[in-house]
């Protein structure tokens, strides 16, 4: 079975190897880039459209049919994932996106990779109710923090959030993931991490997943923790899992893979390992194309602790 994307479709991208979800189909329901926050450390660039606005940025019939041409053909993906150039949540017709997979396409598990900021609103909430998992952010457990790290919308305020966390937890009986992104000089400290632990105990996530910069981010100057720091958190933190590399996984082939690698690496940057564990294909050879589209100017690239990674830039860069 070919997984590779039709190089038409605009609003889904990948199948791309998730650290936590296997092979992943991603839906992106926002232009980039748009969401409530402005991190740091983001891989997909700064945001653009800081707000807090809930709207159909881009067609629903349009996401349907898309999904529809794709999963006829019974591609080998573990979930369908809602995630890419923002906050998914924003999108007003998220849970119609939902339902409607898990009723026609009740084989694929549904994920919703969400930072948790608009979930203090109860219709937000109710739209990813039936997801199958909910992974949301929690950086900062201090105003200053919150503000440093995730830079939000000037009206998004931490307690609200928190709340909204708390509130999601008591009616949401699927897998709640929190993923904490430490960030050196900034939230690794012993009174930011006894804040996050408390805020923890409140939220009561099945899982707890501790992530560290790896890929380029907003601002070049983020340096990312040790992994034996990272493990040390983790167990203060009671079963915190690390965040490790995906493991080699499916297959996509085809013979032009050029449209597959940039909308892949548009979204969020890849080293070649990264993309040549989806595809299934040497390393060496998918190196051969990404450097052909770099010698293009199609894509560029950047050394990081964990190798080079290849990205596109934004065209307001």
């Amino acid at each position: 079975m070919d997984n590779k994307l039709n190089s038409g479709y605009r609003y889904l991208f990948g199948p791309v190897p998730s650290r936590r979800l296997g092979i992943s189909l991603g839906v992106d329901l926002l232009p980039s880039k748009t969401c409530t926050l402005d991190c740091i450390y983001c891989e997909c660039g700064r945001t653009e459209n800081l707000t807090l606005d809930i709207k159909e940025y881009v067609p629903v019939e349009k996401v349907k049919s898309e999904l529809k041409d794709f999963l006829s053909l019974g591609p080998r993906i573990d979930f369908v994932t809602f995630s890419g150039s923002g906050e998914p949540t924003l999108h007003k017709q998220i849970g119609d996106l939902i339902r409607f997979l898990k009723c026609e396409y009740p084989d694929y598990l549904v994920a919703v990779l969400t930072n948790g900021t608009l979930l203090y609103d109860p219709e937000v909430r109710t739209r990813v109710l039936d997801a199958d998992v909910v992974k949301v952010s929690l950086d900062a457990g201090s105003v200053e923090n919150f503000i440093r790290i995730n830079r939000p919308h000037k009206d998004l305020e931490i307690s609200k959030i928190i709340d909204g966390l708390i509130g999601f937890r008591k009616i949401y009986s699927n897998q709640l993931w929190v993923e904490v992104f430490i960030v050196k000089g900034l939230n690794d400290n012993d009174i930011e991490l006894k804040k996050i632990k408390d805020i923890l105990k409140l939220v009561r996530p099945d899982r707890v997943h501790l992530n560290t910069i790896d890929r380029p981010g907003t601002e070049t100057w983020i340096e990312p923790v040790e992994e034996s720091f990272l493990t040390s958190v983790a167990g203060y933190l009671h079963n915190a899992q690390v965040v490790h590399r995906p493991d080699a996984a499916g297959k996509i082939s085809g013979k032009d893979l050029r449209e597959y690698i940039i909308s892949t690496v548009k979204r969020r940057p890849c080293t070649a390992e990264d993309i040549s564990r989806v595809l299934n294909i040497n390393e060496n050879d998918t190196k051969r194309h990404l450097d052909k589209l770099c010698e293009n100017g199609e894509i560029t690239k950047i050394s990081m602790p964990r190798g080079v990674f290849y990205f596109v830039k934004s065209e307001k860069e």
